[in-house]
């Protein structure tokens, strides 16, 4: 499955008026596409991932999209959530197109002390792994939302002075308004209870400071048993619980792997490891390549197969 990298370069992303800021950053305007009669390629209605986030404010939506097992249908006044890496793919856009909203894609390295993806995803847990959070908002929560969308397209577009410095504080701006909005799930979307579990669990996992727990105590911590969050993280996700852990657990050690300061043999305590080869037999166990080979690699090409 094909990984794309490059921001300015995906789906619609191809305004030449918009700077990318280093392969950085990108906002489209849907209403502009589609006064344009621009057109995806092919290739976009393939399944693939990227490794950047993406924001979804859609005044009003009708193209379907897929993001993993869920679907993302035709909503007004709807805020859609995309993590890096999970599987995406695009239906053809409709003949008579009068969708209405922006698309935000950024990368971590956007921010000055939110420069990878792990930060990210702990400062903002709407930002999840494997579901995918869509909120149905009411007219305050969302006019809240589309004037500074608004304010950071038209920025993208001007050539002004700071313009970079005010992009990057509209968007954390943005975000916080977004973390506000949707704390606790409020307003999510799900197709089902399986979908509204496994959401939560994530919460779960990133708003609890960087340590790690049990399948059973993040089970406690929402008053369920194990087994029915087991049972229903299988059904949304096809994977265990403990997997979606070790998932964010491998997140957070790259994370520290990136940080140069920080022998191996840190970053193992750091993870409550007592032997540095159990840290090493871990990560490479789920990573495919050891600690030392993951610091030596540099980012993604535009594209790779994963």
């Amino acid at each position: 499955m094909k990984i794309y990298d490059n921001i300015k370069g995906y789906f619609l992303n191809k305004d030449n008026g918009c700077n990318d800021y280093s392969n950085r950053f990108f906002i489209r305007s849907i209403k502009e596409d589609s006064r344009k009669g621009l057109k995806p390629d092919e290739i976009y209605l393939e399944p693939h991932k990227r490794d950047f986030f993406e924001i979804a404010i859609l005044i009003r939506g009708s193209n379907p999209v897929q993001i993993g097992e869920q679907m993302l249908k035709k909503n007004n006044n709807t805020l859609a959530i995309v993590s890096p890496f999970q599987t995406i793919n695009y239906s053809r856009l409709a003949k008579e197109n009068t969708d209405h909203g922006y698309i935000i894609n950024f990368k971590a390295s956007l921010f000055e002390n939110l420069n990878n993806s792990y930060d990210v995803q702990n400062e903002f847990p709407f930002f999840k792994l494997h579901s995918l959070p869509i909120y149905q908002l009411g007219d305050e929560d969302f006019s809240g939302l589309e004037p500074l969308a608004k304010e950071i397209f038209e920025e993208s577009r001007a050539d002004r002075m700071n313009n970079f410095n005010m992009i990057t504080h509209l968007l954390l701006i943005l975000l916080y308004k977004i973390k506000r909005i949707t704390h606790n799930n409020q307003g999510i979307v799900s197709m089902n209870r399986n979908d509204t579990i496994l959401a939560k669990f994530e919460q779960k996992i990133l708003l609890n400071d960087n340590t790690f727990l049990s399948v059973k105590e993040y089970a406690s911590m929402m008053n369920i048993s194990a087994i029915y969050l087991s049972e229903c993280v299988k059904k949304a996700s096809g994977k265990s619980a403990q997997k979606i852990i070790i998932d964010y657990k491998i997140l957070y050690t790259k994370t520290l792997l990136n940080q140069k300061d920080k022998t191996i043999a840190d970053v193992a305590e750091i993870l409550g490891f007592n032997e540095v080869a159990n840290f090493n037999q871990f990560f490479k166990r789920n990573t495919g390549i050891t600690a030392s080979q993951f610091r030596k690699k540099q980012k993604f090409p535009n594209s790779q197969v994963f």
